[in-house]
């Protein structure tokens, strides 16, 4: 696995639009969680049932939020609609909307307007309620975006939070084997459409008055271009290692000893030289139990290093969920790009980043990312 080069990013987020946006509005901590004005409820007596989250501005794709007026409305003091650009639809359209300029930045980025290779891979990470219909929906789009790329290998991991990483992983693995030369890895995610908040709020997952260690959901798509020779020499990091490994006790009435991260965790520990902390990135999002699970796998594999120094970030743990919320399927390779513009900009300040994810079922995976010097 050893030099695979990262050679292209994109994003399309709350905070941002392309991938360097995204990454400026996470280190500067700016937050866009606000109200999902459309898809509020009336309660009893005429309250509002609150819905919060991380919406993706996807107006300003289409030249920005249009100017709507009501005179009818106003002059028989009737509450005027939300803006028709807040509305929020289920369904597949919603990730081809947010996927596919994400994926046509890393792409530009990395390929340009050069014929699009033959021997590359197309990888996907989804969530698992995503049916064989919506795969497909988006895998057409996306080679569509791409100037028609007929990808040489096509695989989907529709498997939740760690669904990216674990496409990553595979991808990582088909390149090394020499099956393809490159790759296109991506993720998307939505957990603010409609259907898929009343599901979390079924569940008791997300935050409110009377939960306040729910999550709040969030949206978004990441993309990366890998390469083991890169078309135009362009190194933006390098993959140094990835693993993925099964929680054996998701899915049971067992408690999570973190049995599965801790191995994903120390196939990287072992297979990559550390001589202290690295920077983590991860999808902690607000849940306590995924707090407690990181915290006893981080005790066994890295309790034996100590920070650098004269590093400040050594050892620290940064969550993009403060800013924009749970991504989903979508956070594992979001993360990466922060790590990504972290190494690449130089205010990660060491260099090695460890990107974690854990779904809600068994699949946990990490990748380990170096600056590319």
């Amino acid at each position: 696995m050893a030099g695979i080069a990262i050679t292209g990013t994109g994003a399309v987020t709350p905070v941002g639009l392309s991938a360097p946006a995204s990454a400026s509005a996470f280190r500067a901590s700016i937050a866009r969680l606000g109200s999902l004005q459309a898809q509020e409820e009336q309660g009893p007596e005429g309250t509002v049932r609150p819905q919060t989250g991380g919406r993706v501005p996807l107006e300003w794709f289409d030249g920005g939020p249009r100017l709507e007026e009501w005179p009818g409305h106003e002059r028989f003091e009737v509450p005027l609609p939300a803006p028709e650009h807040l509305l929020i639809e289920n369904g597949t359209e919603r990730l081809v909307r947010l996927a596919v300029p994400a994926a046509v930045e890393s792409w530009q980025q990395a390929v340009g307007s050069r014929m699009p290779p033959r021997d590359w891979g197309l990888f996907l990470g989804l969530s698992t309620e995503e049916d064989a219909s919506a795969e497909l929906h988006l895998i057409e789009n996306l080679k569509g975006a791409m100037s028609g790329f007929q990808p040489a290998l096509t695989e989907v991991v529709a498997d939740g939070r760690a669904a990216g990483l674990s496409a990553l992983h595979r991808a990582t693995a088909a390149i090394a084997s020499g099956r393809i030369a490159g790759a296109l890895v991506g993720a998307v995610d939505s957990l603010v459409r409609p259907a898929t908040y009343d599901r979390l709020v079924a569940a008791g997952m997300v935050k409110s008055q009377v939960n306040d260690r729910g999550i709040l959901p969030g949206e978004a798509a990441a993309f990366l271009v890998l390469e083991k020779q890169p078309l135009n020499g362009q190194r933006l990091a390098m993959i140094q290692s990835s693993s993925i490994a099964d929680e054996p006790t998701a899915g049971t009435d067992k408690p999570n000893q973190a049995q599965g991260l801790t191995t994903a965790l120390r196939a990287l520990r072992t297979s990559v030289s550390m001589t202290e902390l690295p920077l983590f990135i991860c999808d902690l999002n607000g849940d306590r139990y995924r707090a407690l699970e990181w915290g006893m796998a981080l005790t066994r594999v890295f309790g034996n290093l100590h920070e650098k120094p004269d590093a400040p970030t050594s050892g620290e743990f940064w969550h993009p969920a403060d800013c924009i919320g749970d991504t989903g399927a979508a956070s594992g390779l979001l993360n990466c790009i922060w790590a990504v513009e972290s190494l690449r900009k130089g205010y990660a300040l060491v260099n090695q980043v460890l990107v974690w994810g854990a779904s809600e079922n068994r699949l946990r995976a990490a990748v380990m990312l170096s600056n590319s010097n």
